[in-house]
């Protein structure tokens, strides 16, 4: 019986490191997976106010639709209540350019050009917005500078309503400007990257010294990866000497996070031991020493 072509399909992305979501491919490049977001490079889908957005011809960010923002800076007009006020642009997020706690970052080019010689220090800020106002995501785009590409990195972590982005938002406030400047923002590139494999960005004992009679650790660990691999479990094993003892598979999450791990069962001698993260895999492993040491409380 031959496959359904659907199937086919979905076999020939996997073998070439391709996953479908949502309408969309996620593509690993090197050790990172990669989510293109290219339909927010159309500049029909963002609502300019006291500025202009169109597609840029000449400057694209490595190839990709790529924005144009415009903004003659106008102290005189803006709103009747506002006259020095804030040029802005927003865009709604399709389905399928949500999701974001499925990734670590949320990634984009911008290149600037100014009639002023220098960029304020705000030159431009990027918002995240979702139903619920209060938990908008508001961040200063500081690196920006004039006259080069900047790539744009943002930690999904520090968006507070990432799980329930909605909108997106760049605007300048006119006050860090002067009367007349000409502004001109290239933005393009949109994407969210995560790690193509499961692994840790960093391991840490909290209590390099634990009693035997209470032999828990507490570890701090930066998990990274795909949901569905992350959800395997992190493999963890102690080593004490030329000795390898392997712990069951420890259930944990993406991000920065602090856990337990319960050694009662292993019954460990006191000594020095080392926590190791991905054991039979090098490339990915983390290791953590710390030291088991007999209870001032133990009977004799």
């Amino acid at each position: 019986m031959k496959p359904a072509p659907a199937l086919v399909a979905v076999m020939v992305l996997c073998c070439l490191g391709i996953s479908a979501r949502g309408g969309q491919q996620t593509v690993v490049e090197g050790r990172e997976e990669v989510l293109c977001l290219d339909g927010l490079g159309d500049p029909a889908r963002w609502g300019p106010a006291e500025c202009t957005v169109e597609e840029s011809k000449e400057l694209k960010a490595q190839g990709r639709p790529t924005l144009h923002l415009h903004i003659p800076v106008d102290h005189l007009a803006g709103e009747k209540e506002y006259p020095i006020g804030w040029p802005r642009m927003y865009a709604d997020l399709k389905e399928e350019e949500k999701g974001w706690t499925d990734f670590e970052r949320f990634e984009f080019l911008a290149y600037a050009t100014m009639s002023r010689k220098r960029a304020p220090r705000q030159a431009l800020s990027f918002q995240v917005l979702c139903p619920d106002r209060r938990n908008a995501f508001h961040r200063n785009l500081s690196e920006i500078q004039l006259g080069q590409w900047v790539r744009l990195s943002i930690p999904i972590r520090s968006i507070k309503s990432a799980k329930d982005a909605a909108r997106l938002g760049f605007n300048i406030s006119e006050s860090d400007y002067k009367h007349g400047d000409k502004l001109d923002f290239y933005l393009g590139a949109f994407r969210l990257v995560r790690a193509a494999e499961f692994g840790l960005t960093s391991l840490k004992v909290l209590n390099p010294v634990l009693y035997q009679d209470r032999p828990t650790l507490k570890v701090e660990l930066d998990v990274a990866g795909p949901p569905q691999k992350v959800a395997q479990g992190l493999p963890l094993a102690l080593r004490t000497g030329e000795r390898t003892i392997r712990l069951n598979a420890l259930a944990v999450q993406r991000g920065l996070q602090s856990v337990e791990v319960d050694l009662r069962e292993q019954k460990l001698e006191p000594g020095a031991y080392t926590l190791i993260a991905f054991d039979d895999d090098p490339a990915r492993g983390k290791v953590a020493p710390f030291r088991l040491v007999e209870s001032p409380w133990q009977e004799k």
